[in-house]
């Protein structure tokens, strides 16, 4: 039977103790970046005129590739109806175009305008080089680090979507 010093228990006790500020410190930063995110996003999306479920959209687009609305409707969890809505305002401003689906002439494909895009002020310019200067700090080791965060993170973002997404809504309707 093995025993412990008071040493192994001490040690054990306070990586315990370590381990749980460090959750809670994770915890409040993941909350306090996303708030932030989400309001970089909101003013970008002012910049532009724009709402953030068209910046979100236009986003989807332009990482994913072209879609049909059904498509941009599950990507964004929108109604067919906001989605029709969505796309017509980003089709009045040009930065999107309809095409026939070719493999179903029923359908089409939104796709991103992405000269009219590249033609234009540029908000996240900025942000992007301030995050390149923050990455240029860290090691080769860390930067496949926050990748492998960064990805898990992200595919943990999809599953709690999906799980939201088949439930009932918690609060009622206002009538």
């Amino acid at each position: 039977m093995a025993t412990f010093s008071t040493g192994d228990t001490d040690a054990r006790d306070e990586e315990r103790r370590r381990r749980g500020e460090l959750f809670a410190r994770l915890q409040v930063l993941g909350e306090t970046s996303s708030t932030e995110t989400a309001l970089f996003h909101q003013a970008a999306a002012a910049k532009y005129g724009l709402g953030i479920t068209d910046m979100k959209a236009l986003g989807a687009l332009m990482q994913e590739g072209p879609m049909t609305a059904g498509q941009i409707a599950k990507r964004l969890s929108l109604t067919s109806g906001a989605v029709t809505s969505l796309i017509d305002r980003l089709e009045r401003r040009d930065f999107v175009t309809r095409a026939p689906d070719p493999s179903d002439r029923r359908k089409v494909i939104v796709v991103p305008n992405l000269e009219i895009l590249a033609s234009g002020e540029n908000v996240y310019l900025s942000m992007g080089e301030a995050f390149n200067r923050l990455h240029e700090t860290y090691t080769t080791e860390q930067l496949e680090f926050l990748v492998r965060y960064l990805e898990a993170s992200i595919a943990l973002n999809k599953q709690e979507i999906a799980k939201l997404a088949g439930k009932e809504q918690i609060l009622p309707d206002d009538e």
